[in-house]
């Protein structure tokens, strides 16, 4: 049976939030998309989908339009709409979820530009990847985490929530583009290699200190 291969990238749908910190997700999904040379379509009402072909069989990108904390919703939605998903874990194995997943997410954990792939593990409290960790009933899901937190003292965890929802600011927008462009070829490269090999060549710390901002910069 030909295997499927599930990239999903979290974020919030909308305009309005693109360019928000709680996007990198989607906005690395949409890379691999262009480099792929596929488009993304309707789904219905819970995600979007590209499709295209890999090393292993199809695979697709897959852009949640539950908002972050359900997207465990659009997963689940997509997966019974399938009827020929053969069973494998991170790595190809037969057992686990009955697809190979990628969940591509910011964490607020990480400096900003950092970018760590791992094949297991809890949510490490993103609640986007939370969810479709319950959802699926395993945490034997890879998952690549792009670095976006602060300078240290800059936010307090009170404010996180409000935080994730606001944009880069100026002098760290080179960053985060480099660090989309980073990541979407981490993707890749765990599609052609696997977790291990993706991880040796792209796992990264990210930047802590920026240049301060000029008056009115955001």
């Amino acid at each position: 049976m030909v295997r499927q291969t599930l990239i999903v990238g979290l974020g919030n749908p909308g305009p309005e939030y693109r360019d928000t910190r709680h996007n990198v997700g989607f906005r690395v999904l949409e890379a691999v998309a262009r480099d792929r040379k596929t488009t993304f379509e309707s789904g219905g009402e819970l995600y979007r989908e590209a499709v295209g072909q890999g090393p292993d069989g199809r695979v697709t990108l897959l852009a949640p339009l539950t908002y972050m904390n359900r997207s465990g919703r659009a997963v689940s939605a997509w997966m019974e709409g399938q009827d020929d998903l053969a069973p494998c874990g991170p790595e190809g194995e037969a057992e686990g979820v009955p697809v190979r997943i990628l969940v591509v997410c910011d964490d607020l954990n990480l400096p900003l530009g950092s970018v760590r792939l791992r094949a297991r593990g809890g949510s490490g409290g993103q609640n986007g990847l939370a969810d479709i960790l319950e959802v699926l009933g395993t945490e034997e899901v890879c998952r690549l985490r792009l670095g976006i937190a602060p300078r240290d003292g800059e936010v307090e965890p009170a404010d996180w929530a409000d935080f994730v929802l606001k944009p880069f600011m100026a002098p760290e927008r080179d960053i985060v583009e480099e660090m989309i462009a980073h990541a979407a070829s981490a993707c890749t490269d765990w599609l052609e290699h696997g977790t291990e090999h993706a991880a040796s060549r792209f796992n990264r710390r990210g930047i802590t200190e920026l240049d301060d901002p000029e008056p009115g910069a955001v």
